[in-house]
């Protein structure tokens, strides 16, 4: 395990049954390493007055479980697009162990918000195993941006940030595992890419696309992600301003007052659990933990692995 800043008890540790769920003394170990992630960014965000709250599966485990839901292993934060900026300028404060990853900070990286990593452990993404990405076990700091009622401008706003997102991603991305037309597509869209913009020019004009219409909605939502997500994880300006602290496993966190509005446009009736037999498989494939193994170790035995295969 990396060394940990939050004192975190040692029975912590042990596996147990919640909710008829098989919590692993792995995903424990997991879940330590986020908790201590949110709180180095607590103690950070505090001495700056920036403001964020819980957000999604994050915030649903803090009502229905006081802690993490105990079939998932990750965790979601929020703010608005002032609040991300004042984290950015502050992001230097994170010292070794922990790095806020963002388009800029590691240029093999790109969604559009920001993680905040733990570069002693390991949380791999599939399809991100360069050796120049940070693969740490992370928390998402995403962001809020305005979410436009007009159904037509919203599309047109999507379509042009597909493009970006597609310019950007491929602008120092290497197609490690990628053949035939896949390579082909990589390189037209890099050299194009690199034509057009610098790599600053062309994140700044990605942001500008995501916030292009926060000052002219009173909705906020998740302009990174999918449409269908835009539908169900937004929420009111209004929102935010309303912030209560609850408990989370052994710490306390931020979140939005008015919770149960915006749990039940993302969730439905938010407090029934899923079936037995689809707790636990969000991330089935999709991610790989080693909280004992630096990622850059962990990384050199992934690739010797493939080699071998």
């Amino acid at each position: 395990m990396p060394k940990l800043k939050l004192m975190i008890p040692k029975e912590f540790y042990k596996e147990e049954i919640r909710d008829e769920y098989l919590v692993s003394t792995k995903l424990k170990k997991v879940w330590a390493v986020e908790l201590d992630l949110l709180h180095e960014l607590l103690q950070v965000c505090k001495r700056h007055n920036i403001k964020f709250f819980a957000f999604a599966g994050t915030l649903l485990g803090a009502i229905r479980h006081k802690g993490f839901i105990p079939w998932d292993d990750d965790m979601d934060i929020c703010m608005d697009r002032e609040n991300y900026k004042k984290l950015l300028h502050v992001a230097d404060e994170f010292q070794e162990p922990y790095f806020l990853q963002t388009a800029l900070s590691d240029r093999e990286f790109f969604f559009g918000y920001a993680r905040l990593r733990n570069s002693e452990s390991t949380g791999l993404i599939i399809g991100n195993e360069s050796p120049e990405y940070n693969n740490g076990i992370y928390i998402d700091i995403f962001v809020l941006d305005g979410y436009i009622e007009d159904e037509k401008k919203l599309h047109r706003q999507l379509k042009k940030r597909k493009w970006l997102q597609r310019f950007a991603s491929h602008y120092y991305w290497e197609p490690y595992h990628s053949k035939g037309r896949k390579i082909i597509a990589h390189w037209l869209l890099k050299k194009m890419a690199r034509v057009l913009w610098s790599y600053e020019e062309l994140i700044e004009k990605f942001d500008r696309n995501l916030s292009k219409y926060t000052h002219d909605t009173d909705r906020l939502a998740l302009m990174t992600h999918t449409y269908d997500f835009i539908c169900k994880y937004w929420c009111n300006k209004a929102d935010l301003l309303a912030i209560k602290w609850v408990p989370f496993e052994m710490l306390e966190i931020p979140i939005p007052a008015n919770y149960d509005s915006m749990l039940k446009n993302m969730y439905g009736d938010y407090m029934v659990f899923p079936p037995v037999e689809k707790r636990g498989i969000w991330h089935g494939g999709i991610l790989e933990f080693a909280p004992d193994i630096p990622y850059r170790e962990y990384m050199k035995k992934f690739f010797l692995k493939i080699i071998f295969i």
